[in-house]
């Protein structure tokens, strides 16, 4: 994770753009314009699908009945209320050489909803993208995320005026070359949500080599 500093990560002088090669399970963070690498030239599963198999997300069993999932609805606002992450959300999508697109990288961006994931309260797995970082050495998006812990609660507001309320169950680092395409993408039985970004696993040089993610499954609607 980031370097603390008086209780807070070392923010780097350059931006840490988000670059998830889908398909091949790949995972990049770049400084600066945040183009994307070339690798990966499938899409990712679609979380719609019938899933061959559990995934290792879908086969933990929850504490409690999940509620019903949601119908769908354009998510607008994500917030952890207890690391102080509040962000807008926008969508972004799939580029043509099978990359994710990510969020801009100016300072005060909001983090995205992948639109090729279900919107957040439906049946599987949604995908919310942050930078951990901003171009002008000021906090991204989801600069609190790595403060977040498990048991805490995610809401995500959602254009139809509903808010999807999830609880984390699982924090986790990825190098970029291992990332887990089947248990983030794969789909599950009912509507979880994964938040991804940036993590330099305490280099402090300005490299963010691998990825930090939060799995959530939902709790309340």
């Amino acid at each position: 994770m980031m370097q603390r500093i008086q209780g807070r990560r070392h923010r780097s002088a350059v931006a840490a753009a988000l670059v998830l090669a889908a398909g091949v399970g790949l995972s990049a963070c770049a400084g600066g314009s945040g183009t994307p690498a070339s690798s990966g030239e499938a899409q990712p599963p679609a979380a719609t699908s019938p899933a061959p198999t559990p995934s290792a997300a879908e086969s933990a069993e929850p504490t409690a009945a999940a509620p019903e999932p949601l119908a769908a609805s354009r998510p607008v606002r994500v917030t952890i209320g207890d690391v102080g992450l509040d962000t807008p959300l926008i969508e972004t999508g799939m580029r043509g050489d099978g990359t994710l697109e990510v969020p801009p990288g100016e300072e005060g961006s909001p983090a995205s909803w992948y639109d090729g994931s279900p919107t957040p309260g439906e049946r599987g797995a949604s995908i919310l993208l942050g930078h951990v970082d901003s171009l002008s050495d000021a906090s991204g998006a989801f600069f609190e995320l790595h403060d977040a812990q498990v048991g805490q609660r995610v809401q995500v507001e959602r254009e139809d005026g509903s808010t999807a309320t999830f609880e984390i169950y699982r924090l986790d680092t990825f190098a970029k070359d291992d990332f887990p395409t089947r248990e983030v993408y794969y789909p599950v039985r009912d509507a979880e949500l994964r938040l991804i970004t940036c993590d330099d696993l305490g280099q402090g040089n300005g490299s963010f080599p691998n990825n930090f993610i939060a799995f959530a499954r939902l709790v309340d609607a």
